[in-house]
């Protein structure tokens, strides 16, 4: 299904009925992520499931005019879950996508039933992020039949390596990037991050709530690390904080079963 947007048709899957779950995947993928990830292990007769391509991934549209920024995707994902006649819903986001649910959180707050990010951004400017160095802690041959520029990416990403690990990276991140708009991204994260960062950063990580949180973090992400948002959980009343050591930032390829259990628990 597409919805327009202010003009921006942006598209997005709904399984199940109940309390409505809203799921933002991580930049330059698409909703194929949140959904091989999150449906299996969400009842759909309790919950509403709201799978949502960002703008300029995906099947939804990309634009240039308001420049791309962070605050307008939050701004167009407020104004989606207002069309739908969504009052109060969880939300599920990995990376980027949960650094957006931050904000929609923060903004809105009284809404949010509930936050489970997985290796979620809490910085955006990556250069000023606190990081952990990549380490390939369990690694079998396995056979790719692919091309090389997927293969570099999955050693560089994996922390885990073998051949299901493989499948699911090409289930759903190929997919994703395949269909992501690059020079929209580029726009996004212009002019040293300043239209990538939200205005309200600096006040989240300084942010106190008593909205109940789940944070799952890789003990090995290169792109994001743990320390920052594990600084962040310290803020938040009801939350639970787990951190694995055999997972980097591409967590639910590299810890499938212990990603699922977690999400089974929050949403018990």
């Amino acid at each position: 299904m597409k919805r327009s947007i202010d003009g921006i048709n942006i598209h997005y899957i709904i399984e199940g009925q109940g309390q409505p779950v809203v799921l933002l995947h991580g930049l330059c993928l698409d909703l194929n992520f949140m959904k091989i990830n999150y449906s299996q292990f969400l009842n759909c007769e309790k919950y509403q499931q709201i799978y949502i391509d960002l703008p300029g991934m995906g099947k939804s549209d990309s634009f240039s005019d308001p420049h791309p920024s962070s605050d307008y995707l939050v701004e167009l994902i407020i104004k989606l879950i207002d069309t739908l006649n969504i009052d109060k819903f969880y939300i599920c986001g990995h990376s980027y996508g949960g650094y957006l649910a931050l904000g929609i959180a923060y903004k809105i707050s009284a809404r949010v039933k509930g936050l489970f990010l997985s290796c979620p951004v809490v910085t955006a400017n990556s250069k000023k992020r606190i990081t952990e160095k990549h380490l390939r802690t369990k690694q079998k041959m396995f056979s790719s039949h692919a091309s090389s520029k997927y293969i570099a990416d999955f050693l560089k990403m994996n922390i885990v390596i073998n051949g299901l690990t493989w499948k699911k990276y090409l289930a759903e991140i190929v997919v994703g990037l395949e269909k992501c708009n690059f020079n929209f991204i580029k726009e996004l994260q212009d002019n040293n991050f300043k239209y990538y960062e939200l205005a309200d950063e600096p006040k989240i990580k300084e942010w106190h709530t008593e909205i109940p949180t789940f944070f799952i973090l890789g003990k090995h992400d290169h792109d994001v690390g743990y320390k920052e948002q594990s600084a962040l959980e310290s803020n938040f009343k009801k939350s639970n904080l787990v951190v694995l050591k055999d997972a980097g930032h591409n967590l639910p390829i590299d810890q499938g079963n212990i990603f699922s259990a977690c999400v089974k628990t929050f949403f018990s």
